[in-house]
């Protein structure tokens, strides 16, 4: 009888510690939602045909069409390089400063060698519209020098922007 009484209190007591560790055994699912926000990046370099700067030389007034003596039909003064690192699409725009008298509206650029010249204006303008990253867009720029000008050095001051495609400058 001592067996029995010794048996059953084991198997009582082995039946208490499955009961008591069963439900720390049983399968806890509990779940969490990651976010991230990543920046938008927005990168552009200037890569300039020959000489630093847009160059037109030395000229005698009057001048009407005088390119950047670096650029041809197959060689833009300036290329905009959209950054591989850019992630969203980017529109491109432009504009100048001037120092002088030589007003801006003597101050051109195209998208193409033979393209019409506009005035580089002076609040930015969109010319390229949803550029990816990776991308190289082309400017051309041209002077008039009206026969009215004083000799002088002029300046102007050509601005290239990026931004996201469709927010606008």
């Amino acid at each position: 009888m001592r067996k029995s009484l010794v048996l059953v209190s084991v198997v009582l007591a082995l039946s208490l510690v499955v009961l008591m560790v069963t439900p720390a055994m049983a399968a806890n699912v509990d779940q969490l939602t990651a976010s991230v926000t990543v920046n938008e990046v927005i990168s552009i370099t200037l890569t300039d045909a020959g000489t630093a700067g847009i160059n037109f030389g030395a000229v005698s007034a009057p001048v009407t069409g005088q390119g950047d003596v670096d650029q041809n039909a197959s060689t833009p003064a300036v290329k905009v390089n959209v950054g591989a690192e850019t992630n969203v699409n980017v529109d491109i725009g432009i504009k100048g400063s001037t120092a002088g008298t030589l007003a801006l509206s003597n101050w051109k650029y195209s998208t193409l060698h033979a393209g019409t010249k506009d005035p580089i204006p002076a609040t930015y303008a969109l010319v390229y519209s949803a550029k990816s990253p990776g991308s190289i867009v082309d400017f051309f720029h041209w002077i008039n020098v009206p026969s009215e000008t004083a000799a002088n050095t002029y300046t102007c001051t050509v601005y290239y922007k990026a931004v996201k495609t469709g927010t606008g400058f």
